[in-house]
């Protein structure tokens, strides 16, 4: 649960916060802001945390995270880093969920875009997200058949919130993500079926390519010889090497 009760101005300094926005401490009334900040950030972080108590998302949901965005955009990233993992892991139990509507499920990967956005603020020791979640949504929303038949409403631009949001998130994965994707996706690999073109999809998205360079044998270094003699074998132009 996030909300932990209501702080005083007193309470929090501007070196505990993540990284407010700098503007506002050039206006006369900065220390109402700040207060006006911190009030909000207590009110949005007390009903996102009912939402969960009451096991209740419509129509709490859309509108608090709303009040998130509005909040992130008015005061910057106004809250502490323990606030803002635990924003994070949030969104991210609520992609858990099974049978997410579509709605919020883009919701999820919007907010999750914005918290995860500015990797200098939460280091890979901070925060893991397992990428796996990530992955049963990019099936859902990737390759949707019932859509094209009408069997199922997608948000306008959910495919574009997802796909910002695996790259938000990339840098956040396991140490040992590397190869959980490689052999997740490897015996799929036939450069003879069509299937190879969505191997290639998945592993442009999901392949951690920022590690720190004390982790690359965990990370470019298992695939990156076997990706160029596939290059180099495979000079017939297919579609899969046409990802970008």
């Amino acid at each position: 649960i996030m909300y932990n009760g209501k702080q005083t101005i007193h309470e929090i300094s501007d070196n505990n916060l993540q990284k407010p926005n700098i503007y506002n401490q050039y206006l006369p009334y900065y220390e109402s802001i700040k207060q006006q900040s911190l009030e909000s950030f207590d009110e949005i972080c007390e009903n996102l945390s009912r939402l969960i108590q009451l096991q209740e998302l419509q129509p709490g949901f859309p509108l608090w995270s709303s009040k998130l965005q509005q909040f992130i955009s008015l005061y910057g990233f106004s809250f502490t880093k323990i606030n803002h993992i635990k924003l994070i892991e949030f969104y991210l139990s609520i992609l858990s969920i099974k049978n997410l509507n579509y709605v919020n499920t883009k919701i999820c990967f919007d907010m999750l875009t914005q918290l995860t956005r500015k990797t200098r603020l939460i280091t890979r020791n901070d925060l893991i997200i397992d990428w796996r979640i990530l992955y049963v949504w990019g099936k859902l929303v990737l390759f949707n058949h019932d859509e094209s038949y009408s069997l199922v409403s997608m948000p306008k631009q959910i495919v574009n919130s997802f796909l910002f949001c695996v790259r938000s998130c990339r840098p956040y994965f396991s140490v040992t993500a590397t190869q959980e994707i490689l052999d997740e996706f490897r015996p799929c690999l036939c450069p003879f079926d069509t299937v190879c073109g969505d191997v290639m999809s998945y592993w442009d998205m999901f392949l951690p390519v920022h590690l720190p360079p004390e982790l690359h044998h965990q990370g470019f270094k298992l695939w990156l010889s076997e990706f160029l003699d596939i290059w180099e074998t495979v000079c017939n132009n297919p579609e899969w090497e046409q990802v970008s």
